[in-house]
C-alpha cells in the first residue's frame, strides 16, 4: 500500500522537524513496516518540458520522424515513431540518463544511421496511465525546460507499507487510520473527520426523493450491513486536478469523477464503495424504481465483470443483483452491466459491509483479488459504511453542478461488536512489557489510541496497582483487540521499544527429569552401533498388502490408513520385520554383509495394553508398543549365529545374560527350525527367527537373513528390576568346578538339560555349556554338550561329596535323556 505525505497531513500536524525519512522509521517502530521513502519528484529526474520546433522525415525509415525539441537549454534532436506530434507542441523528454519509472534508461543512440539525444515520451512509460498509442500531450501551461515533476506538481512523499505488517489491522487500510497512529506516537491533535449525511443538511439533497429505492439482504451473516442512496444530475467528466494527484499519490489511475470518488474514499478511510448507473439496474428499466438484493449466487450462474472477464459463480459466493440477474459480485468487483458510462445521469452508491471468510474464499476461487476484497478480508468495521457513504454524497455534491440527492438512504444492517470492556491491572501490565509505566501514561497512550478508559479508585498507599476498564473502539474491536495482552502490545509500541531496557529473565536452573526409557534407548543405540557394527536405519510406521502376502501375513488384521501416501503404503505395521526385509533388499547389491537395526513403534488394533498408549484412556487409538528390530544377512548363511551374538551382546552391555528358548507359534515368515524366544530372568523379551526360504524367494532376496524383535517395555523392564543394586557378601567358602560331556540325541534341547542340571541339587550355584560337538565318531543324529558344573556350600565341600553329587547327576540325566558319558 502506498500512503501520501500531503493526505496524511490533512489529517494530522507533522512537525517540520521531522524528516519524511525519520516518520518513516518511527511508524515502521510504533506501527506498519514502511519499506521505502520516495519523493515524487524523484520519479522524474531528468525528464523536462519540451517544445517541438520542427519535424522532418528520418532520411532512412519511412515510420520514423526526426523532431527539432526546444528543452530551454538547448534545441535536441530526436527520433519519435508517434504519429500524434505536431509542431508547436509541449511535450515530456526524457533527457539522457534518466531512468523511467519502468526501469528504462535513456542513452544516446544511432537510429539507422541519425543520432537521437532522448526520448519522448508516452503515457504509460512515464507510469501515468496505459495509453501507449502516441505521445503525451501536455497543456499550454507547461514551459519548455520545465522540470516534469513541477508540471505535474509533484511535492509529495510516498511511504511504501508491507501490505504483510498490517494484515491484522483494518484500520490501517486508509490514509485516516495511519493518521490516527501517527497522532498517537507523535502526541499530537488529529484532525476530526468530517461527513454530514443528513438529508436536509443541504438544499441541493432534495426533500422530494423521487427514486424508490428497496434493498434487500438475504444473509446478515455475510453481509452484516447495506447502505445505499441514489444521486442524479451526474454528469461523468474527468476529476479535479486535486482529487486526480491524490490517486496518482496512492498509485490509483484517474478515470472519472465518480469512479474516482469511489476509490478516493477507500484511499482516504478504508472503505471500498462501489456505484452503478441507476438506469442499468432499474427494475423493468424503470428509472424511477430500483431493487438490489444481496443473495448468493444461484449454481453456475455467470457474471461479466470489469475486467472483461465472464466468470461463472458457486452457490457459496455473494452477489448484488437487480431484479434479474447479479450487477457484481459483493466485495470484489462490479459487473460490466452496470457499469458507469459517460451517459450515466443517476447513480446508486453503495456502502457495505462483507463476512471477511465469504470474500477472501470468493477472491481465491476466482482468482481475483481487488483492493477492495483486501480489505474486506482484513473484517471492517461497519459503522465505516455510514462515514463513507456521507463523504461520497459531500464529494459529488461538491464536484457535480447539478448533483442531488434522489432517493432515501436505505441502511439495512444487523451486526453487533465486542468492544468488551477489557479489565487490565497495571501492575501485570508493566510486568509484561518489563517497564515501571506510570498510570497516567498508559491511561493517555489508551486515550489517544481511541480507547476509552475508566481507572478503578486509588488503590491502597504504597500500591501502585490500578485495574482500569478498557472499551475498545469500533475499528479496532473486528478481530483485532480482544484480549488482555492485545493492551500490552498497545502501550508498549506507543511507548516505544527503544525505551524499554532489555533484561535478561532470571531463569531457574533445574536438573531435567530423568527419562529412564529414553536413556536406556540412548545406550541400546550406542552400544548397537558402536561395538555391534550395526547401521541404524528410520523406517517408515506403513506396510503394503502385497508386501505382507509375500511374507505370509495376514494383511487384513492390520490397520487400514485412510489416507494413504502411496499405494504400498496402506497400513500400519504390526512388527518392525517387513521394512527391515525392504531395507536389506535395497541394499543387497551394493553390501556383502548387512547389519541393519530399527527402533521403532508397532500398532496392534486386538491388543489392551495401557502402556505407551500416548494418552489416550477411552480405548481409540491402538495399542503402540516401542520395539527394537534387528537384521543380520551375508552370503555364508551363517545370520542365526550372528543375530544371536548380537542380541546376546546387546544384553551384555546392560549386565543381563539370555536363555534360548522352543517357540511356540513360529511367525509366518520364519523357519520354525531356526526360530527362538528370547528369555531374560524367565520374561520373554522377543524372538530371533531366520526368513523361511519361500518368503525369501518371494521378496526378491538373494541373502540368507535373521532377524530379531525385542519389545522394549519389557527389556527397560528387566533392566530396571536388574538395575536395583543389592549388596551380597562374599562366599565364604571355595567354589568346586567340575566338567561334564554328555553324548545325547541331537532332539534334546541344551535349555532343557541345563535346567535340570540347576535344578538337580542346591549345591549346584551355575552351569556354563562351554561347547557343542556332532561328529562321526558320535554316530548319526547325535551330538556331544559340555557343561562347567559349579558346585557351593555354606562349608568347605571335600572331594567325595562333589563325587558323589556327580553320579547321582549323571545317573539323573541318563534316566530322563538317555544321555551317556561321553569316554573318549
Amino acid at each position: 500500500m502506498l500512503l501520501s505525505l500531503n493526505w496524511l497531513k490533512d489529517y494530522v500536524n507533522i512537525p517540520k522537524s521531522i524528516t519524511p525519512e525519520e516518520l518513516g522509521l518511527r511508524l515502521t517502530m510504533h506501527t506498519v513496516e514502511i519499506d521505502e521513502v520516495v519523493k515524487q519528484a524523484d520519479k522524474y529526474k531528468q525528464v523536462v518540458v519540451g517544445k517541438i520546433i520542427a519535424i522532418s522525415k528520418h532520411p532512412q525509415a519511412d515510420k520514423l520522424q526526426l523532431a527539432r525539441v526546444d528543452v530551454k537549454e538547448e534545441e535536441l534532436e530526436i527520433i519519435c515513431g508517434a504519429a500524434n506530434i505536431k509542431v508547436g507542441q509541449l511535450v515530456p523528454v526524457a533527457l539522457i540518463g534518466a531512468v523511467l519509472p519502468g526501469g528504462m534508461e535513456i542513452k544516446e543512440a544511432k537510429i539507422r544511421g541519425v543520432k537521437s539525444s532522448g526520448m519522448l515520451c508516452a503515457e504509460d512509460e512515464l507510469g501515468l496511465g496505459d495509453d501507449h498509442s502516441g505521445i503525451l500531450i501536455l497543456d499550454k501551461k507547461a514551459l519548455p525546460g520545465q522540470k516534469l515533476a513541477d508540471y505535474l506538481k509533484l511535492k509529495d512523499v510516498i511511504f511504501t507499507v508491507d501490505n504483510k505488517s498490517i494484515t491484522n489491522r483494518p484500520d490501517l487500510w486508509s490514509h485516516y487510520g495511519v493518521a490516527r497512529e501517527v497522532a498517537a506516537f507523535l502526541n499530537t491533535r488529529m484532525k476530526k473527520y468530517d461527513a454530514n449525511l443528513q438529508i436536509n443538511a443541504n438544499p441541493r439533497i432534495a426533500n422530494d426523493t423521487n427514486v424508490d429505492l428497496n434493498v434487500k439482504v438475504e444473509d446478515f451473516k455475510l453481509c452484516s450491513r447495506y447502505m445505499a442512496v441514489a444521486i442524479g444530475g451526474i454528469v461523468i467528466e474527468p476529476s479535479p486536478e486535486w482529487l486526480q494527484e491524490r490517486l496518482v499519490a496512492a498509485g490509483v489511475r484517474p478515470i472519472n469523477n465518480i469512479v474516482d470518488i469511489t476509490n478516493y474514499i477507500m484511499m482516504d478511510l478504508g472503505q471500498p464503495l462501489h456505484a452503478f448507473d441507476m438506469a442499468r439496474i432499474a427494475a423493468g428499466k424503470n428509472s424511477e424504481k430500483c431493487n438490489i438484493v444481496v443473495r448468493k449466487a444461484k449454481k453456475a450462474e455467470m457474471i461479466k465483470t470489469l475486467d472483461g472477464e465472464k466468470r461463472e459463480l458457486d452457490q457459496n459466493m455473494l452477489v448484488i443483483a437487480d431484479s434479474q440477474e447479479p450487477v457484481a459480485i459483493a466485495g470484489i468487483m462490479g459487473g460490466v452491466g452496470s457499469e458507469i458510462s459517460d451517459n450515466t445521469e443517476t447513480i446508486v452508491i453503495e456502502s457495505a459491509n462483507f463476512d471477511f471468510i465469504s470474500i477472501r474464499k470468493t477472491a481465491s476461487r476466482l482468482g481475483l483479488r481487488t483492493e477492495a476484497s483486501m480489505r474486506f478480508e482484513k473484517a471492517l468495521d461497519p459503522n465505516l459504511c455510514e462515514l463513507a457513504l456521507a463523504r461520497a454524497v459531500q464529494l459529488i455534491i461538491k464536484i457535480c453542478p447539478r448533483a442531488r440527492v434522489v432517493s432515501d438512504v436505505k441502511d439495512e444492517k444487523k451486526f453487533s461488536l465486542n468492544q468488551g470492556p477489557l479489565t487490565v491491572s497495571t501492575a501485570w501490565l508493566r510486568q509484561r512489557v518489563g517497564k515501571d509505566i506510570k498510570i497516567e501514561k498508559i491511561i493517555d497512550i489508551l486515550t489517544r489510541l481511541g480507547f476509552i478508559v475508566l481507572a478503578d479508585k486509588k488503590p491502597a498507599a504504597g500500591d501502585d496497582d490500578y485495574h482500569i476498564k478498557i472499551k475498545v473502539p469500533t475499528w479496532r474491536a473486528t478481530r483485532d483487540v480482544s484480549i488482555n495482552e492485545d493492551i500490552v502490545e498497545e502501550v508498549a509500541r506507543i511507548y516505544g521499544y527503544g525505551a524499554i531496557t532489555p533484561i535478561m529473565p532470571k531463569v531457574a536452573m533445574r536438573a531435567p527429569k530423568m527419562d529412564a526409557a529414553g536413556q536406556y534407548a540412548r545406550q541400546l543405540k550406542n552400544i548397537l552401533s558402536g561395538g555391534a557394527g550395526m547401521t541404524e536405519v528410520y523406517n517408515y510406521s506403513f506396510v503394503g498388502e502385497e508386501q505382507l502376502t509375500k511374507l505370509g501375513l495376514d494383511h487384513t488384521k492390520h490397520i487400514r490408513i485412510a489416507n494413504p501416501i502411496a499405494a504400498h503404503h496402506t497400513l500400519l505395521r504390526q512388527n518392525l520385520a517387513p521394512n527391515l526385509i525392504n531395507a536389506v533388499k535395497a541394499n543387497q547389491a551394493k553390501h556383502e554383509d548387512i547389519r541393519l537395526f530399527e527402533i521403532g513403534r508397532v500398532f496392534l488394533a486386538d491388543m489392551n495394553g495401557e502402556e505407551d498408549r500416548g494418552g489416550d484412556t477411552d480405548g481409540k487409538l491402538p495399542y503402540q508398543e516401542k520395539r527394537l528390530g534387528l537384521a543380520a544377512a551375508n552370503n555364508e548363511a551363517a545370520g542365526l549365529s550372528e543375530i544371536k551374538g548380537i542380541v546376546e551382546y546387546a544384553l551384555a552391555g546392560f549386565g543381563l545374560s539370555l536363555i534360548w528358548q522352543e517357540i511356540e507359534a513360529v511367525p509366518a515368515w520364519a523357519d520354525p527350525a531356526k526360530s527362538a524366544k528370547i528369555i531374560v530372568n524367565q520374561v520373554m523379551i522377543g524372538l530371533v527367527g531366520v526368513l523361511a526360504k519361500k518368503a525369501q524367494k518371494q521378496s526378491g532376496l538373494k541373502k540368507e537373513i535373521a532377524l530379531a524383535e525385542i519389545s522394549l517395555p519389557e527389556l527397560f523392564k528387566v533392566i530396571k528390576a536388574h538395575s536395583v543394586r543389592k549388596y551380597q557378601a562374599y562366599a565364604k567358602y571355595p567354589p568346586v568346578t567340575r566338567d561334564l560331556a554328555f553324548v545325547v540325541d541331537e532332539k534334546i534341547l541344551y535349555n532343557d538339560i541345563r535346567k535340570e542340571i540347576i535344578n538337580f541339587h542346591d549345591y549346584i550355584q551355575a552351569v556354563e555349556l562351554f561347547d557343542v560337538y556332532q561328529g562321526s565318531k558320535l554316530g548319526p543324529g547325535k551330538k556331544n554338550l559340555a557343561f562347567h558344573i559349579i558346585y557351593q556350600a555354606d562349608r568347605t565341600l571335600s572331594a567325595k561329596e562333589v563325587d558323589e553329587m556327580q553320579e547321582q547327576l549323571i545317573q539323573k540325566l541318563a534316566e530322563k535323556f538317555e544321555s551317556k558319558i561321553r569316554d573318549f
